[in-house]
């Protein structure tokens, strides 16, 4: 059986890793790309089905180049999911919302979030974080039922697509915690 101070420390481990969350989400509303990038480890990954960015500085550039279009942003992770793999490893999935807007548009995304998370220096950071998205597209879109077509990745001035969640197929499987 496990101590009450070893379950008592991954209580506390658990409550990092979504304090994580929530400072990945407020950082990057409020434009702050550099604090957003030390969040990472220094190895660290964000990726897309379309594009993969390591290292923390690196990072911190994608954002700030994904996120000038928009005059506001809107991060919201709604559910967490985590499971540990060592004392300094876990693995999670988030189930999150976005709203991203600029004088022409007003965008509205649903997003799953695969993380792989290491405590570094003491301190749980995102060694990997894997977005996929269950829809995105904007407000004129989704109110037209976009949402429910099989092409629900309508981004303004990007190639329409097919999203990558329901993940019927499990292509990105591995993540979610089974009873």
């Amino acid at each position: 059986m496990t101590s009450l101070e070893d379950r008592v420390r991954r209580l506390e481990d658990r409550f990092e890793i979504n304090d994580l969350l929530v400072r990945y989400a407020v950082l990057l509303d409020d434009r702050q790309f550099e604090a957003v990038g030390r969040l990472f480890t220094e190895d660290g990954v964000f990726a897309s089905p379309n594009s993969t960015t390591e290292g923390r500085a690196s990072i911190a550039r994608n954002f700030e180049a994904k996120h000038e279009p928009f005059t506001m942003t809107l991060h919201d992770p709604h559910a967490s999911a985590c499971f540990f793999t060592s004392d300094d490893d876990a693995r999670g999935t988030v189930l999150g919302y976005a709203e991203l807007a600029n004088g022409d548009h007003t965008i509205v995304t649903n997003i799953r979030y695969q993380d792989d998370y290491r405590r570094e220096a003491g301190t749980w950071k995102f060694a990997r974080r894997h977005v996929l998205s269950v829809y995105g597209m904007t407000v004129a879109d989704f109110f037209a039922g976009r949402a429910g077509g099989e092409e629900r990745k309508r981004w303004p001035d990007r190639p329409i697509s097919e999203a990558e969640c329901p993940d019927v197929e499990q292509r990105y499987a591995g993540y979610v915690v089974m009873p």
